[in-house]
């Protein structure tokens, strides 16, 4: 078969067809650039991303300041007392995780299991709302004493309290099997409480951003990554494979989703931030994607030399577990 197609490929060299194969070549190349142009989604300005992340800082020059999950160290993650500490203790915004449970409702929790932070086992999608909120979100935080009885929130219940308290969501989408229920509930959302300058969506799966921008172009998005994201579960943790052959080959779809996000994707969805983990961050990533346009948001910065160097050297936002401590330094 291959000694067949060789000889057919020669055959049309040597009649000259290579030059309607050429022509052809062009032709696939500029009808994929004019879709590509045409089926894109335009992308915030520049000036709208920035009043977004500066909104709520106390100065020009302050820091911004973005709980990560409420901010975890200091309270029960992603719970109603999380976010209510960070705003005392200063944070300008809050991250917290979407999920739904059993029957469809949107709820605030970072896992896609309720084991580690809740008295609970399962998975989120095996529980019910009623049976989700009977479990103690605070049962497995070291200051479950100080924080007892919280509860996993509605997500109608973090977007009044956070409006209320003037704090900038950060709405993390971690069903990416459920990426059009998200897409669906963020649009209602968003246009019934006029979130646009208020919120923004982040997700690490590029169909979660595609949805949320077909559903509502007007909503501010942004792309988060990290190296290894589809090969380990963490930046240096264990695989998440137990198969030795997808093991194998799942370094290779990181690197190829690697190449194909920091060249074309970004720009096709339309994103006005890049959540960057910090452990592959440079002065020259940084400025690469500045000079793009974009802005980058790093996560999760909980070391203090990281901390100054990041908000004081690169005056990049930041979203931490220990808000109180960084505002404590910055100031200093």
């Amino acid at each position: 078969m291959f000694v067949m197609i060789v000889e057919m490929v020669l055959t049309a060299v040597s009649y000259g067809l290579h030059i309607y194969f050429t022509i052809l070549l062009l032709f696939v190349g500029v009808l994929t650039l004019i879709l590509y142009r045409m089926l894109r989604f335009p992308r915030p300005t520049p000036y709208t991303v920035k009043c977004f992340l500066k909104r709520g800082v106390l100065t020009r020059h302050s820091p911004i300041i973005i709980g990560h999950r409420g901010g975890g160290l200091e309270a029960p993650e992603n719970t109603i007392a999380a976010f209510k500490l960070a705003k005392e203790n200063g944070a300008t915004g809050v991250e917290f995780d979407l999920d739904f449970t059993k029957d469809g409702i949107p709820v605030i929790i970072h896992d896609s299991t309720v084991d580690r932070t809740t008295d609970g086992t399962g998975k989120v999608s095996d529980f019910s709302y009623d049976q989700i909120r009977r479990l103690d979100a605070s049962a497995k935080h070291p200051l479950r004493d100080k924080f007892p009885n919280q509860r996993i929130p509605h997500l109608q219940e973090v977007i009044d309290l956070c409006i209320g308290l003037g704090l900038q969501m950060y709405i993390d989408v971690k069903a990416a099997k459920q990426a059009s229920k998200a897409a669906s509930v963020l649009k209602n959302v968003f246009a019934s409480h006029q979130l646009y300058d208020k919120a923004m969506v982040c997700s690490f799966y590029p169909n979660v951003i595609f949805q949320i921008r077909r559903a509502d172009p007007n909503i501010l998005t942004a792309l988060t990554w990290r190296k290894n994201f589809i090969s380990n579960t963490d930046y240096d943790g264990p695989s998440r494979y137990k198969d030795w052959w997808k093991q194998v080959f799942a370094p290779w779809l990181d690197r190829i989703w690697e190449l194909h996000l920091h060249s074309w994707v970004y720009d096709f969805l339309g994103v006005g931030v890049f959540l960057s983990h910090t452990a592959h961050l440079s002065r020259e990533y940084v400025k690469e994607w500045r000079d793009k346009g974009i802005s980058i948001v790093l996560w999760t910065v909980n070391s203090p030399v990281e901390k100054r160097y990041f908000t004081e050297v690169l005056k990049c936002p930041i979203m931490t577990d220990s808000v109180k401590w960084d505002l404590e330094q910055t100031a200093a």
